[in-house]
């Protein structure tokens, strides 16, 4: 059994419609390898503390999870999984079967605790959420939800005409300090959907410079990155980061001994500029408009 640092000190987020606690950290596994390099990784992952993991079919590493988790030694029930539906499966009907092939890749308890649209994949999201629901209620998906959905496709899914019967629990989409869009995440968070920030340290290498962000750090004599993941905790965030070093695992998850004052939280809010979100907005766009 692998022997972790303490997960239990960690904050969590309710989902309304359950109750049920997610952890509110999580460790992202985009472009961490399905083999042997991925397993090592996970478990040092799990040994800093991790117990929520975002992961995708697209990903192509649900084995290697399932069997780094199965490796741990720790029970099924003290971790909480997260995967994805990718849009060739929406596209060519096939959601029912890609989401069994995610569970069976895990191959950890037989269910996911959330499962995501990874994108909304237009003419195709409602029916891939109806699908969900009906593994849902078939105790495969403890819980359903969104990623990259903006709030005119959230709207369309949740029309009455739809009968959605399973509230999405969550839309996972980028925020940072250097791409906030508080009229989106106050949107979502304001009917309930937990937002999740995928790209929460941004481009790290390219936004660790900025100086205010540097003199913030050094108020508090902790990293860039941890300010950053740090100003998602007091949003009321689920944040999503990665690293393959142990180190920064820890460092990253060292976050509640230090509070960003109501100033600092406002000069970090102000690092997302315009432009930066025009370019995002007319990527995410683009994206949607070539599934």
């Amino acid at each position: 059994m692998v022997t972790t640092a303490q997960a239990d000190e960690e904050p969590t987020l309710t989902i309304p419609a359950s109750g049920l606690s997610i952890p509110q950290l999580a460790f992202g596994l985009y472009k961490v390898p399905a083999d042997e390099i991925g397993s090592s990784i996970i478990l040092e992952a799990i040994k800093a503390g991790y117990r929520h993991f975002d992961t995708a079919s697209y990903y192509g590493n649900e084995h290697t999870l399932g069997k780094a988790l199965k490796q741990s030694g720790i029970p099924r029930d003290q971790f909480f999984i997260v995967s994805k539906v990718w849009n060739d499966a929406q596209k060519n009907k096939t959601v029912r079967s890609s989401v069994l092939q995610s569970i069976e890749a895990l191959d950890f308890g037989g269910y996911i605790d959330l499962f995501l649209i990874h994108w909304p994949v237009p003419g195709c999201f409602v029916d891939t959420y109806k699908e969900m629901e009906v593994l849902h209620n078939e105790g495969k998906l403890r819980h359903l939800g969104l990623s990259n959905f903006s709030i005119a496709e959230y709207e369309e899914l949740m029309s009455k005409e739809n009968n959605i019967s399973v509230p999405p629990a969550v839309n996972q989409f980028e925020v940072s300090p250097f791409m906030y869009r508080p009229r989106d995440v106050f949107y979502f968070q304001e009917r309930g959907v937990l937002v999740s920030s995928s790209k929460s340290l941004h481009r790290a290498g390219e936004c660790f410079d900025n100086q205010s962000l540097k003199e913030i750090s050094q108020n508090h004599s902790v990293s860039s990155a941890q300010i950053m993941l740090r100003w998602g905790i007091q949003k009321g965030l689920i944040v999503v980061s990665k690293t393959a070093t142990p180190k920064r695992m820890v460092e990253n998850r060292a976050l509640f001994d230090f509070v960003l004052s109501e100033e600092e939280m406002i000069i970090l809010d102000g690092l997302t500029t315009a432009e930066g979100v025009a370019e995002r907005e007319k990527l995410e766009k683009e994206r949607k408009l070539q599934m």
